[in-house]
């Protein structure tokens, strides 16, 4: 090791001394910074609030083409699946899934955003492609969903098909296990 200067600590800085080293403790203030309450501090923090709360609303009028797109690519994609049957098709097919089970909730859709979470947590769950006619339930349910406008949790037929796909996914999986 080579000479080097000692450097001294900061004062008020706990340090415990080796024979070969120092080690410096300073106080961890992080809890205290971070439990302050950050209230509005003037207008201009309400306006800021404001524009946001602006911004997402001209958003949200764009949530509708999106979530539709999403849709179009889901079934085109579960389409491609069908067809091919190979490793790229079924990891686009999971891929899309994903991305759906993440924004449908965000695009006002949350049925059928649990509705994908539950394929998605299945072929997770498989590690291989489930039956193709469950995958075309899943899709169809989600595709009626937002065709039909459902943006409630509390929408009873919506409900009840989210339901019976859980049933069958549920029903499903034991015998994958058991195989």
């Amino acid at each position: 090791m080579t000479d080097q200067p000692e450097a001294s600590p900061a004062p008020d800085v706990p340090t415990e001394v080796f024979a070969d080293h120092e080690v410096l403790r300073p106080p961890n203030r992080l809890k205290e910074r971070a439990t302050r309450p950050a209230g509005l501090r003037e207008s201009g923090d309400r306006a800021t609030i404001a524009r946001a709360e602006n911004a997402l609303e001209l958003l949200s009028q764009e949530f509708d083409g999106w979530i539709r797109a999403e849709i179009d690519k889901l079934e085109h994609v579960r389409r491609v699946a069908e067809f091919r049957r190979d490793e790229q098709s079924f990891a686009d097919l999971h891929r899309v899934l994903h991305d759906l089970r993440g924004s449908a909730a965000t695009f006002g859709f949350p049925l059928a955003g649990e509705i994908a979470d539950g394929l998605c947590a299945l072929i997770e769950q498989l590690g291989e492609r489930p039956p193709q006619a469950l995958v075309n339930r899943h899709v169809e349910a989600i595709r009626a969903i937002v065709h039909e406008n459902v943006r409630s949790r509390d929408h009873a037929l919506g409900m009840d098909l989210a339901r019976e796909l859980g049933q069958i996914r549920a029903e499903l999986a034991p015998r994958i296990d058991a195989e």
